[in-house]
């Protein structure tokens, strides 16, 4: 565990081992063996996949497919920079076609259902909503009406939850995990003031369209506490990281 002193040598700052890339990468993990799971239960082997939506869960999900023949496609170029180079990067127009597995990640304001002109076995779709307790959130979710737009023999939902956010976007949940870790670590004994490094990280990637600046600062610890005792910084991470769930559920 990293330490520095403070102000003075009572006071010292802890940091998690931790970093922002990691609480992202365990989330996508979370979603991804979710997907490779039901797929091994289903018995169903894509050779050809198509994931609509490069952004954190549609990287990871491509990325992890990458020994497979996968396509990902997306309306920002710059995204490129996410996925791996064995991977095939697109326009979206290239959704047409005829695929083996097809999984949207697009969420809240993605692709609409009408551009959904594809032929596929198994279509999934990433429901953007987790716990639904926002009215205003739920009604611009369009996940059943994107499901109603394809038809395939296979259909399912991939619902991610846990910790009862508004959204279940890798990147709501990884500000969920640092917020919550956070309240823990300042109710414990002899913390003065604990932080994390988060920025406005979208922003770097959708508005600065700085893709390396935006890799280059999920690298930084996630949270430092100062402490006049040795604090963890990572156990609450940890522990929030754990209640998340994802699931399948066919439609």
């Amino acid at each position: 565990m990293k330490t520095e002193t403070g102000i003075t040598n009572t006071v010292k700052s802890y940091f998690s081992q931790h970093t922002i890339q990691d609480i992202i990468e365990t989330i996508g993990k979370i979603k991804t063996d979710t997907l490779l799971d039901w797929l091994a239960y289903k018995k169903i082997k894509p050779e050809k996949t198509l994931i609509i939506g490069a952004y954190l869960t549609g990287a990871m999900i491509a990325n992890k497919f990458k020994k497979y023949n996968v396509t990902i496609v997306d309306k920002h170029p710059h995204l490129k920079c996410l996925i791996d180079t064995k991977v095939t990067f697109k326009k979206p127009e290239a959704i047409r076609g005829s695929w083996d597995l097809v999984v949207d990640t697009t969420g809240i304001g993605g692709i609409k259902p009408e551009k959904l002109k594809i032929k596929t076995k198994t279509f999934i779709v990433e429901s953007p909503i987790s716990d639904a307790s926002d009215t205003i959130i739920k009604n611009h979710d369009e996940t059943k009406k994107r499901i109603k737009a394809v038809k395939a023999p296979v259909k399912g939902i991939l619902y991610t939850s846990g910790l009862n956010t508004k959204t279940s976007g890798t990147m709501t949940l990884t500000i969920e995990v640092l917020r919550r870790s956070l309240e823990e670590i300042l109710k414990a004994d002899g913390v003065l003031y604990a932080s994390s490094q988060l920025r406005f990280y979208e922003r770097i990637l959708f508005k600065e369209k700085d893709c390396e600046k935006f890799k280059e600062s999920l690298k930084e610890n996630a949270i430092i506490a100062s402490s006049l005792k040795k604090i963890d910084c990572d156990m609450p991470i940890k522990g929030n990281l754990r209640r998340i769930k994802s699931e399948i559920k066919e439609v």
